[in-house]
């Protein structure tokens, strides 16, 4: 089981951004990888879903993540943050070196 909450305001923004979809995606995969710079989380919208993911609902919104992913979204919040004229999602935990920093949410595309 993945210990993995979200804010109040991250809800929110996922909410919104659900509503502008067409067709309304099953869910958002959230998936880590590994650069030069460290490990980092992103997500997307999606409507695949494998045998093999981790699969868990926080308030109505069903997140996907594969095995590999899962094991660093322990202990991590999903928030959402505007500073200026920048917002975004940001991954809180001790591992993230970089977060979804887009206003759709997404910062690559994984299917």
């Amino acid at each position: 089981m993945v210990n993995f909450s979200i804010t109040t305001s991250a809800l929110e923004k996922i909410n919104e951004f659900i509503l502008e979809q067409h067709p309304t995606p099953v869910g958002i995969r959230i998936f880590v990888y590994q650069n030069e710079s460290g490990i980092n989380h992103c997500m997307n919208f999606t409507n695949d879903i494998s045998t093999t993911d981790d699969v868990f609902n926080i308030d109505g919104i069903t997140f996907i993540a594969d095995a590999s992913s899962s094991i660093f979204l322990n202990n991590t919040v999903l928030d959402f943050t505007t500073v200026g004229q920048s917002s975004g999602f940001i991954f809180q935990n001790n591992c993230s070196s970089q977060s979804c920093l887009t206003c759709n949410g997404s910062c690559r595309t994984n299917k």
